[in-house]
């Protein structure tokens, strides 16, 4: 029996007076105390034992807040289930949610009103909401529960489709910290500026402090890059992680400044294909960090990891993610011939087993949707997605992609892989004929079927940087 809840209670406990949480819109120069954060997970904790069993599913429908963070790990204390529905979801899919999941209760951040409260009854739901003016006790331990029940269900970005559920068990979401903490270690108090929802949790099991980025509900499309930049001058953050729409957001705003932040010294990039020249233009205002990519998803994090310390390789070789975590069993399945700059491989889709793998698939293998291949000295390159991987001329996707999407004047760039070609869409300020001449310096003309330049192409709500290639086709 277990509960990955358990690290965050001992951490919680084993000094109180300590601040491990640092949200916007609080005092900037004081984080919540332990103690402050355990008495609000003791007060959820109180509500839920009456209304949710061990086991039972909890729709978390709190926003993005310390009080979402609170609510969840009470929901773990307890042994029951939170369910964080997908991003922006609406009333439709929510009820969707509620269906699939057979949810019964639902915690949420304030009283509901009448109309919504008698909805809610009449379909059996129970609606939770927590008054932090009457504290409860925090003398009590976490119940544990079979190391496969999942301690937490999420979504995924949905860039093939609609957003699936992902099951992290107990087990699973341990071994997950503990590989992090491995990987990345880091002493108590540490000072880390996450853009990543589960390193928040990783913080609080492993003592160190959370900066949470001043993002209003932690969408993308709510950047402020003015604030988060007010936040990194004062903080004195020493890690930085973030995905690629984030980073390049900051850049942008950083143009033609002189600022730098000495006191970091880990920058992680993750979330979707990294392009190379990120890190290279990052490098001026991080001069003391060492740079990572990180390769993996929620149900399998990390899957490789790359120190990034040499100049952009020629993408045409697809995205460099680096080596496979030795901690997994790793496989390409279904290969077939592509032809990079550095020569003919066979690239097919990524599927891992391991302690940190969550999937219900026979054998513990689970797919991860992408294409890619391992160079003789093991190192990985993504080269497509899985339902638009069809290659031409041994080429796939994300070779043009990656190629297009380092060219001044692009902002974002799609391959669709139609029978005889690919068709092409541009975001950006350059012109169809500059693009074409791009594509013609680098690949058959016969591959290349259409051009067309967009005002927008659709990327996913989660990291506002994957390309949802199914609305596209």
């Amino acid at each position: 029996m277990v509960n990955f809840y358990n690290y965050i209670h001992a951490t919680l406990n084993e000094s109180q007076d300590n601040e491990l949480i640092f949200w916007p819109g609080l005092d900037g120069s004081r984080g919540l105390s332990n103690r402050n954060l355990l008495q609000h997970i003791s007060n959820f904790r109180h509500l839920l034992q009456l209304h949710a069993a061990p086991g039972a599913p909890v729709l978390l429908a709190i926003p993005a807040s310390v009080d979402s963070i609170n609510a969840l790990l009470a929901i773990q204390s307890i042994g029951a289930v939170p369910v964080i529905p997908p991003a922006k979801a609406g009333i439709k899919v929510l009820l969707s949610t509620i269906k699939k999941q057979h949810i019964k209760v639902i915690i949420a951040a304030k009283k509901p009103g009448v109309l919504l409260h008698l909805i809610l009854k009449l379909i059996g739901l129970k609606y939770l909401y927590v008054n932090h003016t009457v504290k409860r006790s925090m003398t009590w331990q976490p119940e544990q529960v079979p190391p496969d029940q999942p301690a937490l269900i999420t979504y995924s970005s949905g860039t093939t489709g609609e957003p699936k559920g992902i099951f992290r068990s107990h087990q699973v979401f341990s071994a997950q910290h503990l590989l992090i903490k491995k990987l990345f270690p880091a002493d108590k108090g540490s000072r880390d500026f996450p853009l990543f929802p589960n390193v928040i949790l990783h913080n609080l099991a492993s003592g160190l402090v959370s900066i949470l980025p001043d993002i209003p509900g932690f969408q993308m499309v709510s950047l402020d890059p003015a604030r988060v930049i007010a936040q990194l001058e004062s903080q004195q953050v020493a890690r930085l992680s973030g995905n690629v729409f984030y980073l390049k957001s900051l850049i942008n705003f950083l143009k033609g400044s002189i600022r730098s932040f000495a006191s970091v010294k880990t920058v992680v990039i993750g979330g979707s294909p990294v392009p190379l020249d990120l890190v290279h233009a990052l490098r001026p205002y991080f001069p003391h960090a060492a740079f990572y990519i990180i390769y993996g998803s929620s149900e399998a994090e990390p899957i490789a990891i790359r120190q990034v310390d040499t100049l952009p390789e020629d993408p045409l070789n697809g995205y460099a993610v680096g080596i496979p975590c030795k901690e997994l069993e790793f496989r390409i399945s279904r290969p077939v011939v592509i032809h990079t700059s550095s020569g003919s491989f066979n690239a097919g889709e990524i599927e891992v087993k391991g302690k940190h793998v969550a999937t219900t698939k026979e054998g513990g293998w689970l797919n991860t949707g992408d294409i890619g291949y391992l160079t003789p000295d093991g190192q990985l390159y993504l080269t497509a997605r899985i339902g638009n991987e069809k290659p031409h001329q041994g080429i796939q996707h994300f070779q043009i992609e990656h190629l297009l999407v380092l060219q001044p004047g692009v902002q974002q760039a799609a391959a669709i892989s139609d029978s005889d070609g690919f068709k092409i869409l541009v975001q950006g300020q350059l012109g169809k004929e500059e693009v074409q001449q791009i594509l013609s310096a680098h690949f058959s003309p016969g591959i290349i079927k259409s051009i067309e330049l967009v005002a927008q192409i659709p990327v996913d709500n989660r990291h506002h940087s994957k390309v949802l290639y199914h609305k596209l086709k």
